[in-house]
C-alpha cells in the first residue's frame, strides 16, 4: 500500500469551547444560612424580628413588648440537571481530557441559569421602588439614571459602601462614554466586580450578559438591578454529581442534579431602572 498521500492527523491538547460570561448573580446575595438541603422543597429562614417600639419615658415602671417574629422562608424549590455521555478516545487523544471539560462547562451553565433567575427578580423591585424610566438612554442620561437607584436606595437607609449595581455591557460603554473610570477587579471581595471610583458613587458595579433584556439586540430594554447585600436571599445545594462506564455503551456516562432557590427579603433595599438604548449623536 502506497503512503504518498497519507496525512497525519493531530489533536489539540485542549477542547474548543464557548467563551463563558462572567456569573455575579450569587455575588451580590444573602447566603448566609446554615445547614445542609437534601431535596427540592426544602426551606431555608432567614431570621428577623421587628422592631421595638419607642415610647415616652416617665419614670413609672416599663411595659415590655414581645417583638413578633419577622423571619424570611425560602423555599429552594428550582431543580436542574444535567446527562451526557463521552465517546471513548484513543491514545492520540489522550491529552484531550473530553469528560472533564464538559463536566467543568456544565457547572458553568448550571450557575448561568442561576443569573437569569436572580436577574428575573427584577418585577418585584419594580413592584417596590420608585419606576425610573429612560426611553432613550445615552451618555447624556445614564449618570443620573444610576444616580437615581443610588437615591433611592439610600433613602431606605442602605449605607454607601453596601451597594450593588448589575448593568449590561452596553450601560457600562454608556457610562465610560460618560467620564466614569472603571477599574478592575475591585468589586466584593476583589472578586470580580467592576465598581467605579467611590468619590463618584457607592456602588459596587458588576457587568453581565444575563442582565433582563426585553428589547432586542440591537435595541436593549435592560432592567437595571441595584440593591443591598441583603435584598435577596440565596441557597443551593449539588445534591449529585456522578461519572460512571454506561452499561449500554462504549462510553462514559456524566450527570448530575442541582437545587436552588432565591426570594426577595427585603423589597425597600431593591430598585430597578428599566432603560432603552439610544445611539450617541454626539460625543
Amino acid at each position: 500500500m502506497s503512503t504518498q498521500n497519507f496525512k497525519p492527523a493531530f489533536w489539540a491538547a485542549t477542547v474548543m469551547r464557548t467563551l463563558e460570561d462572567n456569573l455575579v448573580a450569587k455575588k451580590i446575595c444573602n447566603q448566609e444560612w446554615v445547614g445542609d438541603l437534601k431535596k427540592s422543597g426544602d426551606s431555608v429562614y432567614f431570621p428577623g424580628l421587628a422592631d421595638p417600639t419607642i415610647s415616652d419615658y416617665t419614670g413609672a415602671a416599663l411595659t415590655y413588648e414581645d417583638l413578633e417574629d419577622a423571619s424570611m422562608k425560602l423555599i429552594v424549590d428550582k431543580q436542574k440537571s444535567y446527562s451526557f455521555l463521552v465517546d471513548d478516545i484513543d491514545a492520540a487523544q489522550a491529552a484531550v481530557d473530553l469528560k472533564n471539560s464538559q463536566i467543568k462547562r456544565a457547572a458553568h451553565l448550571l450557575r448561568k441559569t442561576v443569573d437569569t433567575h436572580v436577574f428575573s427578580l427584577y418585577a418585584q423591585a419594580q413592584a417596590n421602588a420608585a419606576a425610573i424610566t429612560d426611553a432613550t438612554c445615552d451618555t447624556a442620561t445614564i449618570i443620573n439614571d444610576l444616580g437615581l437607584l443610588y437615591q433611592y436606595l439610600s433613602e431606605n437607609n442602605v449605607p454607601d459602601g453596601q451597594m450593588w449595581c448589575v448593568i449590561p455591557p452596553w450601560v457600562k460603554l454608556k457610562l465610560m462614554e460618560a467620564g466614569i473610570k472603571f477599574s478592575i477587579n475591585e468589586g466584593i471581595n476583589k472578586s470580580g466586580g467592576l465598581s467605579w471610583a467611590k468619590n463618584e458613587l457607592e456602588f459596587d458595579i458588576y457587568v453581565s450578559n444575563n442582565v433582563y433584556n426585553g428589547g432586542t439586540a440591537a435595541v436593549p430594554v435592560s432592567s437595571i438591578m441595584a440593591g443591598s447585600y441583603n435584598a435577596i436571599g440565596f441557597a443551593d445545594q449539588v445534591n449529585k454529581t456522578e461519572a460512571f462506564r454506561h452499561q449500554d455503551y462504549f462510553k462514559d456516562a456524566c450527570r448530575g442534579l442541582y437545587t436552588f432557590g432565591a426570594k426577595v427579603l427585603k423589597p425597600k433595599e431593591l430598585a430597578v431602572a428599566t432603560l432603552t438604548y439610544a445611539a450617541e449623536t454626539a460625543i
